[in-house]
């Protein structure tokens, strides 16, 4: 019989591909949802600032995928989690964690990632790190709107990203959950199958939509004017600045061959991304 999963962060961009990627799989799986249920899907509610409720909601599950909301408690949140984890009798964490955590970064972000995996590895569980790296998904998300104007502004310079179809992230994932003590111990970093820079990506959609796209580089002050003026708290648009950093540095272009090792197919293409989510920039 297979192990009991408790999946987080079922309703964000990876947890709503990992439902597709489960669907018709025979694993035996509950969802937890921080904001809304999950009609005809066995969930329960989690209050990460309650150590009591997610012990509860852990119960009974021998395999935790571990994907945390993004909030200035995140940290304290993760320690909550594993705690709970290991109260409620959990043996194995799959933590979705970010390409480049490093606890000593420079970054903010990756820092912090880098921090929660550190408690993974030190939490006594067995452990499987998954760390993607930026999702295609946002050119279809944060940046549509920008992108219906025909330009992306971002303070990235000419740094390079090895984007990645966050439905092969779910399929890494699907495959890491069914599969947790193959993958015990290790550290898998998840991209795409090139780095782009943010030119070459535009370019690209613009080629899809049959219409010039540009991307315009902006400086670290007009994009936290830009996210401030949007209502995004302080933390959050320091956290993004830090991650538009790391890329303009060049820390975001690393390409690995995770995705074709892990499901056995390649990763999908920029341009077959682009060519599903048209319709988003419409």
């Amino acid at each position: 019989m297979s192990a009991s999963i408790f999946v987080t962060g079922a309703t964000g961009t990876i947890g709503s591909a990992l439902q597709n990627a489960l669907s018709q799989s025979e694993l035996n799986i509950t969802w937890g949802t921080h904001s809304r249920p999950l009609p005809g899907l066995p969930s329960r509610p989690l209050d990460y600032s309650d150590p009591s409720n997610l012990e509860r909601a852990f119960a009974g599950h021998q395999v935790l995928f571990l994907l945390l909301p993004l909030t200035a408690d995140k940290l304290q949140w993760a320690r909550n989690a594993i705690e709970a984890a290991k109260a409620a009798g959990v043996r194995h964490i799959v933590r979705s964690s970010g390409a480049g955590a490093d606890p000593a970064s420079p970054y903010s972000l990756l820092r912090l990632n880098g921090e929660i995996d550190r408690l993974v590895q030190a939490s006594g569980l067995s452990w499987t790190l998954i760390r993607p790296s930026t999702f295609m998904q946002n050119f279809a998300t944060y940046y549509s709107d920008m992108i219906r104007g025909g330009s992306l502004y971002l303070p990235q310079g000419e740094g390079k990203t090895a984007f990645v179809d966050a439905r092969d992230i779910a399929a890494v994932d699907a495959e890491v959950l069914a599969n947790p003590e193959r993958f015990a111990g290790e550290i898998l970093t998840v991209t795409g199958a090139e780095a782009l820079d943010n030119a070459t990506a535009m370019a690209r959609i613009g080629t899809v939509l049959g219409r010039e796209m540009t991307y315009v580089p902006v400086d670290d002050e007009a994009a936290r004017q830009a996210m401030t003026d949007q209502g995004a708290p302080d933390w959050l648009v320091d956290w993004m600045l830090s991650l538009h950093r790391a890329t303009r540095d060049g820390h975001t272009a690393e390409v690995t061959d995770t995705v074709a090792s892990v499901t056995g197919r390649p990763p999908r293409p920029f341009d077959g991304f682009a060519g599903d989510y048209a319709e988003t920039w419409h």
